[in-house]
């Protein structure tokens, strides 16, 4: 391990994808404001703009069991994906053995696991008890099940998590079974990339996986699986609007909303990244070669943007066929990629 390049790529990387992911919320709400046929919003406005927004209103303490854990979920999310980017990167490959596929997959699934922490933590609607219980389900019967808004959030996100993000996992799964390997650098250069050398005009010379058959369909199913890590239409049932649970965010307020934005940007441009890198084969790496990267992230959220303005909320009856056949179309791209 050169340690100079290590250092570089972790101070560089971070912070470069944190700068540029400010600025795809608002490229997002611009395309899907043109296809409604309507202006929308500045593109700094959704995502650079609000984070300092939130930043400078009044810090409301969440009635919560343990509000500090309450405000740093957020936080912690933000660390976990950047972790998980430093991981695609060939600095980071011979890190405590963690650049493969399966640690990014356990992470991802931690960084869902959050929400869930999120929901069960918040006791109040807004950060405001109210003079009578939180309660919107059962009654005051031995042996019926009570639940409070939060608590039906919590349970709209482990539903949500338990099968609807199965294509993600697929999807990730596709390359690695195409290149016989789970680490990410071996995924990558089975492709043509070079760890050793690798410059912008390289790229050029890269056979990117999504040209074939097994990887166009794995990609599918990842970009289905990246709608619902994401939380956005159709699979946005979590913070649907149709009633007053806006999902495990409700009670972030202030800064811990401004965190709360911050993790879900380094969500998009994350998991856009790790596609980048399945599927053309280029890891973000310090370099002229990171500019092509940082765009090809941009076709993720342009895609989600897209479908997003096309769709409604689905309901779980809805939600589940839908994933479950999407979870077939990982299968297929599996079986191909062995065949």
């Amino acid at each position: 391990m050169e340690w100079d390049t290590f250092a570089l790529t972790t101070a560089v990387i971070p912070v470069v994808f944190f700068a540029s992911s400010t600025y795809i919320p608002g490229i997002m709400r611009k395309i899907q404001a043109r296809i409604q046929l309507r202006i929308g919003p500045p593109i700094l406005t959704p995502g650079f703009w609000a984070i300092f927004k939130f930043i400078y209103k009044e810090r409301i303490t969440p009635v919560s069991p343990m509000p500090r854990l309450y405000h740093a979920l957020p936080v912690i999310g933000i660390f976990l994906m950047f972790f998980i980017l430093l991981l695609t990167t060939p600095a980071w490959s011979g890190v405590l053995g963690l650049a493969t596929l399966v640690a990014i997959a356990g992470l991802v699934k931690v960084e869902e696991a959050l929400y869930i922490f999120m929901g069960n933590l918040s006791q109040s609607i807004l950060s405001v008890r109210m003079p009578y219980p939180d309660r919107i389900k059962g009654a005051i019967m031995k042996g019926a099940t009570r639940r409070s808004f939060e608590q039906v959030a919590a349970l709209r996100t482990f539903k949500l998590i338990s099968i609807g993000s199965f294509p993600l996992y697929l999807g990730m799964f596709v390359p690695a079974v195409m290149a016989g390997s789970i680490s990410i650098m071996s995924v990558a250069a089975y492709q043509g990339f070079d760890t050793a050398a690798f410059g912008i005009r390289d790229i050029f010379s890269l056979s990117p996986l999504l040209f074939t058959a097994p990887g166009l369909v794995g990609a599918l199913a990842y970009v289905a699986g990246y709608l619902v890590v994401l939380n956005e239409y159709p699979f946005s049932i979590m913070h649907t609007k149709a009633d007053v649970i806006e999902g495990p965010s409700l009670e972030y307020a202030a800064r811990a909303r401004a965190a709360y934005y911050l993790m879900k940007e380094a969500t998009l441009i994350v998991m856009s990244s790790i596609f980048v890198t399945l599927y053309i084969g280029l890891p973000p790496v310090v370099g002229w070669a990171l500019v092509p990267h940082l765009l090809l992230c941009l076709a993720l959220p342009v895609a989600a943007a897209i479908i997003s303005a096309f769709t409604p909320v689905l309901t779980f009856k809805q939600v589940y066929p839908l994933s479950l056949g999407c979870t077939a179309l990982g299968v297929v791209g599996v079986i191909l990629a062995i065949l």
